[in-house]
């Protein structure tokens, strides 16, 4: 029986840290998951992330290292000019190749051939498309993928962009995708285990037209122009 916990890997932007915290602050005490975090990382902002993990929540924070196995219960930080991926169940951290800067595909990809369908990867606000060719790769393998709700990130680039590939299967505040993934980490086949609820934001209408997923895990979200002409109709019918 595999003992191993469920990994989840998160991206985000090194220049909005108010999501990853909200995340982190959220979880409850019983999440068995070990959590792997990635970002867009200048040298400068490495110890200012360590600083604001460990702040925000009560489980250990370490700096990956090469060769690192997973632990339940931990969050694993990216270091500046690195690549880090999971592989032999370990992570691997590797040399930044020159002009490659998406951290969260690279790891969601690798975590996706690692571990298929207990794979989770999350993609939180900031700039860019980092994470939407990842989400691809785990949604493949009948992993689950989250994304936040667009409304609610500061730079919203990143979320939107996930989306828009109909590979997400939450769309949620950082806070409901904390309860989500305790949820989740308590299963070894986070796809057996996904919830056919709700899964827009709570609290009332999204600003970001996403519709709630009532069926299959693969049933995609409306992409590219027509996420966006949704988006502009105020949610008709969601």
């Amino acid at each position: 029986m595999d003992t191993s916990p469920v990994v989840v890997a998160v991206a985000s932007s090194a220049g909005d840290l108010e999501a990853i915290s909200e995340l982190l602050s959220a979880l409850p005490a019983e999440c068995a998951a070990a959590f792997v975090i990635v970002q867009h990382l200048a040298p400068g902002r490495e110890r200012l992330l360590f600083e604001t993990l460990s702040a925000r929540t009560t489980l250990p924070v370490t700096r990956a290292h090469d060769g690192m196995v997973a632990e339940p219960r931990h969050v694993y930080m990216m270091t500046a000019n690195t690549s880090l991926t999971m592989t032999g169940g370990r992570m691997r951290v590797t040399p930044k190749a020159e002009g490659l800067d998406h951290p969260g595909d690279i790891l969601f990809t690798s975590l996706a051939q690692e571990r298929g369908d207990s794979a989770i990867g999350v993609v939180l606000s900031g700039e860019g498309s980092d994470g939407a060719f990842g989400v691809q790769a785990i949604a493949q393998r009948s992993g689950v993928t989250f994304a936040q709700y667009p409304g609610s990130a500061r730079v919203p680039s990143m979320p939107i962009n996930a989306i828009d590939t109909g590979s997400v299967r939450y769309v949620l505040r950082p806070n409901e995708i904390a309860r989500e993934l305790s949820r989740l980490s308590e299963h070894a086949s986070v796809a057996n285990s996904v919830d056919e609820r709700e899964t827009r934001p709570r609290g009332g209408a999204p600003e970001a037209c996403v519709p709630a997923l009532s069926g299959s895990s693969r049933e995609p979200h409306p992409t590219g122009a027509h996420a966006r002409a949704a988006r502009s109709a105020g949610c008709p019918g969601n």
